[in-house]
């Protein structure tokens, strides 16, 4: 199985696209807390790594080869209900929900956009403007291309709805279907039997208006219903801690392992010089960019090493932010999802920046089963 190259999610994206995704964010009904001191780009990055973490895989198959593993244990495979509400204009003429996988912790589905050959190509909005997608020459050659990016996701579940940021890994079967495993994260939901997740794809034109936006062409609301396996747990917490790095320091991390993967949280803190910080920005107090690296503002992701030092896939992942008595401090927990292993004494963590890809200092956490 080739390895999934996710450095190709924190690509910087066209400004047409941005835009749009911009609009389709306004619709969200709960504002992530933003800082002050974050550059425009940083936000842009930010918001655009959460809603859509997506890039190309080079193989084929089935949602296994979506978790990078052919054996995901006592985690049943599911075939789900799918409702869809199909537009009039019918450039979708199909969405298929093939198979999904749950084990209370975290959902998978693998979802299929099929477009009328007859109305046009469609294009994953994240690859807006880029030369190197696959089947670039049937591409070419259908009567229209249309790009497909998401609104927001709602899933409902035990009489509950939840707003969600989910990840997605998709894969171009053709010119004309694009398919994609949608990601999220469930353990922190009052979970009943069964959840169901709700969307609307937007297809949009693949020429920016005048105002630089891709007017909308056609939305296609969808939901996914599917039963509710919790599967069982191993944890381990790291016992090294606190670790202090540049300007901030990680305060607890653990390692939760199921059978469909590896979930890892790190709780990491702003650990700085105020009045060093403001002397270093380019323009003055208050002004431009900082000179001094602020890792948690600019990015709080990261990556795992192999024993060999090369960077694990990531699969899904999300912050919560913890309240500060500063207003520009920075306390917040990152969870993130590896493909199954198992676990050992340490585990490396590769710190990132999403926005410009720079690697920041790794460190090891000491691992102690609980």
């Amino acid at each position: 199985m080739k390895e999934l190259n996710w450095k190709d999610c924190f690509e910087p994206a066209p400004e047409a696209f941005e835009r749009s995704v911009q609009r389709a964010l306004q619709t969200k009904t709960e504002e992530r807390q933003m800082k002050r001191i974050i550059p425009r780009s940083a936000i842009i990055a930010f918001a655009l790594i959460l809603v859509l973490m997506a890039t190309a895989l080079a193989f084929g198959g089935d949602i296994l080869n979506f978790l990078h593993t052919n054996d995901i244990g006592e985690v049943e495979i599911q075939k789900p209900d799918v409702k869809v509400e199909y537009a009039e204009t019918g450039i979708l003429k199909e969405i298929k929900v093939e198979e999904a996988v749950c084990d209370g912790r975290s959902v998978h589905m693998l979802v299929t956009w099929i477009a009328d050959p007859e109305k046009g190509a469609l294009l994953w909005g994240g690859d807006w403007g880029k030369t190197d997608v696959p089947f670039a020459a049937e591409r070419a050659e259908a009567p229209n291309v249309y790009t497909v990016h998401p609104a927001e996701l709602i899933v409902e579940t035990n009489g509950q709805q939840y707003d969600v940021w989910d990840g997605w890994v998709k894969r171009y079967d053709s010119a004309y279907s694009i398919t994609a495993d949608i990601t999220f994260f469930i353990d922190d939901m009052e979970l009943g039997d069964t959840l169901t997740a709700s969307r609307t794809i937007w297809v949009s034109e693949n020429t920016p208006d005048a105002e630089g936006i891709m007017p909308v062409a056609e939305k296609v609301p969808f939901s996914v219903t599917m039963p509710v396996q919790v599967a069982k747990t191993r944890v381990y917490e790291a016992t090294n801690l606190p670790i202090k790095l540049e300007n901030y320091k990680v305060l607890s991390a653990k390692v939760v392992r199921t059978d469909m993967g590896c979930y890892i949280e790190v709780e990491a803190e702003d650990d700085f010089d105020w009045d060093e910080y403001e002397n270093s920005l380019s323009e003055g107090p208050g002004q431009g960019y900082p000179t001094i690296t602020l890792p948690l503002h600019g990015s709080a992701w990261f990556d795992v090493l192999d024993q060999d030092g090369k960077e694990l896939p990531c699969m899904t992942n999300d912050q919560k932010y913890f309240e500060t008595d500063d207003d520009e401090w920075v306390h917040l927990l990152i969870r993130e999802m590896f493909p199954i292993s198992e676990v050992g004494s340490t585990i490396t963590i590769q710190p990132l920046d999403t926005g410009t890809g720079e690697r920041y200092t790794p460190y090891t956490l000491e691992l102690v089963e609980r």
